[in-house]
């Protein structure tokens, strides 16, 4: 039972370690668990759950040095039992039926496992969320360096070739490790960043761009449609259309839906990452980039709309990677830049731009780019929609 338990949950290992120098090494594994639909009593009963959590801790081989619990008036429990190996807490919600546990030990001798499991028969849980981590690596120890970098995602080698990607941003762990399934499709250096392209069974074909993940199969659109279709319906009539970046073509999959354009030009700076996107990532383009209404520039957008003659388009779609400091999209969140695209618009033209979330990832850079629309534009309204992959941070 407890095999098969680990096989069904997420099991998130310390996505910085690299196994190019050998098997990975860690101090301590921890579980961290939730209980629903939990028994009331089992719940309630300080003296009794403290001793189940001293059998829990026994079930996964550890050894006991102490063991304390508080109850709260009118119901609900804290329990901790002290291990040789580490510890073993509960904190419980009779009147919701829930717990949350934490099991955290250290060696091979022990099994957190076996604890959940015991504790799981005791609280009698209806259901059960679970998910381990590795704790403590070897490599994050001996290379503090590795926690310099404000972003970074690691890719760590299978033996079949597959790559495991992970992102962390401000130095957090921010998503779950995504792995591939085999080797890469696309592993290159254009002359501008570096592209990773990878299939995963549940996210499908995924995009990654200087190690920061862009876009994936299954949930692209929730994104592409926001940031086109939101400021084509603002507009009034909506006929030239400019769409700066989007190298996946996604953007102008979307702005091609609409029945009365008269001019739509694409401009993104990598020719790299739209052939190997319309190579390895077809669905999300759908065949847009054959479409005779676009015009498919390959370029700088910077220079493009600094050259553009005025009120020469009513939208504006800046689908860029993140403004992430000295890379490739970070011009494209200034003051001048939104200058440009002000004139370049018509009178009553609309500007959509990615940005970063404004609750994580860098909110000075957000605020920032918010900012350089204001002084640009007078005004700025923001809109934020959320998108399921976890590696994104939603």
């Amino acid at each position: 039972m407890v095999e098969e338990m680990q096989k069904q949950v997420m099991k998130r290992s310390d996505p910085r370690q690299t196994y190019l120098e050998g098997p990975p090494i860690h101090l301590g594994r921890h579980i961290i668990a939730e209980f629903f639909n939990a028994d009331f009593d089992a719940l309630n009963e300080a003296k009794k759950l403290e001793e189940a959590m001293c059998d829990a801790a026994r079930a996964a081989g550890a050894t006991i040095l102490s063991s304390h619990n508080h109850f709260f008036e009118p119901h609900g429990v804290s329990s901790v039992v002290i291990i040789q190996e580490s510890n073993l807490c509960i904190h419980t919600w009779p009147e919701f039926g829930y717990a949350a546990a934490d099991f955290f030990t250290c060696g091979d001798t022990v099994n957190p496992w076996h604890s959940f499991e015991f504790l799981k028969k005791y609280l009698k849980a209806g259901r059960f969320n679970a998910m381990e981590l590795q704790r403590g690596s070897s490599t994050l120890i001996n290379n503090p360096a590795m926690f310099d970098s404000r972003v970074s995602m690691v890719q760590n080698p299978g033996k079949d070739g597959s790559i495991v990607c992970t992102e962390f941003a401000e130095n957090t762990y921010t998503g779950v490790s995504v792995k591939s399934d085999g080797p890469p499709m696309v592993n290159k250096r254009s002359k501008f960043q570096k592209i990773v392209i990878a299939k995963n069974k549940w996210w499908g074909n995924m995009l990654w761009l200087d190690d920061i993940f862009n876009v994936a199969d299954r949930d692209e659109f929730i994104y592409h449609e926001m940031i086109v279709h939101t400021p084509m319906m603002i507009h009034p009539n909506p006929k030239r259309v400019l769409i700066i970046g989007g190298g996946d073509g996604g953007s102008a999959r979307e702005v091609l839906k609409h029945p009365a354009l008269e001019k739509v030009v694409m401009i993104d700076i990598d020719e790299d990452v739209v052939n190997e996107c319309r190579k390895h990532m077809p669905e999300i383009n759908s065949g847009a980039f054959d479409d005779p209404r676009l015009e498919l520039i390959i370029g700088d957008g910077i220079d493009y709309v600094k050259k553009a003659a005025d009120e020469s388009f009513d939208v504006i779609i800046v689908d860029s990677t993140d403004p992430i400091p000295d890379s490739v999209a970070e011009t494209l969140f200034t003051e001048d830049f939104y200058r440009n695209c002000h004139r370049a618009l018509s009178k009553n033209g609309c500007i959509s731009t990615q940005s970063l979330m404004p609750m994580r990832f860098y909110p000075d850079i957000y605020r920032k780019a918010v900012k350089n629309v204001r002084l640009a534009f007078g005004k700025e309204q923001v809109y934020v929609y959320l998108i399921p992959m976890d590696c994104y941070g939603g």
